[in-house]
């Protein structure tokens, strides 16, 4: 079994052996047990790759150029806000608290509920769509039958959003694998993070349960490292002249 293993690595990615070597534990754990403990100490390194990030010129650009309203409010809103495409495309017209610029994020990943800085040009232009529609339940309703958007019971497809970004992405002719709606949310924890953000807030603007899933984007900036070179620089270099005692001056200048 171990060599089947070892095999696999050298033939598969990690994360295609990972759900291998999960099956054969469960296999030999609960349907015919037996108690094998090299199988049991058996694990695969952890690996996080390194999600893709668009400059803020470029997301904005993205956004721009997106044709249909409701489209480019639904990139405009989950870019300006740091949400999931799921976050988005739940928003209701009660989760907009205008009274403090918030935006109440309900239905987010973990079922914790939050809340994140609104905009004033996002709050404009969720107003902005909302009135072509009106739906009482959803900011982004589904578009299946565009007579009764004003009704619909169900919000945007997840499919649609996917289908208009590629032909956003399309007509400007970008070639950029891997680009899709949630590079938006990875991009705005970037650019917060370049701005000087402190780390523990965009972790609750983002709604990550666990730091370590936040600190993956410091590896995408590297405003922070100049900025730590810097410092190094200016007070790692010994004390200032003027710091020096008479005595100590006078050495210096011999």
């Amino acid at each position: 079994m171990r060599r089947y293993l070892l095999l696999r690595r050298e033939q598969l990615k990690l994360n295609s052996v990972r759900p291998i070597l999960g099956a054969i534990k469960f296999f030999y754990r609960m349907t015919v047990p037996r108690e094998w403990t090299t199988l049991r100490a058996m694990r695969l390194p952890k690996h996080r790759t390194v999600p893709l990030v668009l400059p803020p010129g470029k997301c904005w650009r993205l956004i721009q150029e997106t044709r249909t309203l409701h489209l480019q409010t639904f990139f405009h809103t989950a870019y300006s806000c740091g949400l999931r495409q799921g976050d988005t495309r739940h928003l209701t017209p009660n989760d907009v608290l205008t009274d403090r610029m918030l935006l109440r994020i309900r239905t987010t990943k973990g079922l914790n509920e939050r809340t994140v800085p609104l905009p004033v040009e996002t709050l404009r232009a969720l107003r902005r769509y909302w009135a072509t529609h009106r739906n009482p339940q959803w900011l982004f309703p589904s578009r299946a039958s565009l007579d009764e958007i004003a009704s619909a019971a169900a919000p945007i497809s997840e499919r649609s959003v996917q289908r208009g970004l590629q032909q956003v992405v399309a007509s400007l002719g970008w070639k950029i694998p891997g680009l899709c709606v949630h590079t938006l949310r990875h991009s705005y924890a970037t650019a917060m993070l370049e701005e000087g953000v402190n780390l523990k807030v965009l972790q609750t603007y983002l709604g990550h349960k666990n730091l370590q899933a936040t600190e993956v984007y410091l590896h995408l900036t590297r405003r922070g490292d100049e900025q730590a070179r810097r410092i190094v620089e200016s007070i790692m270099n010994g004390p200032p002249a003027d710091a020096l005692s008479p005595q100590e001056g006078r050495r210096e200048r011999g």
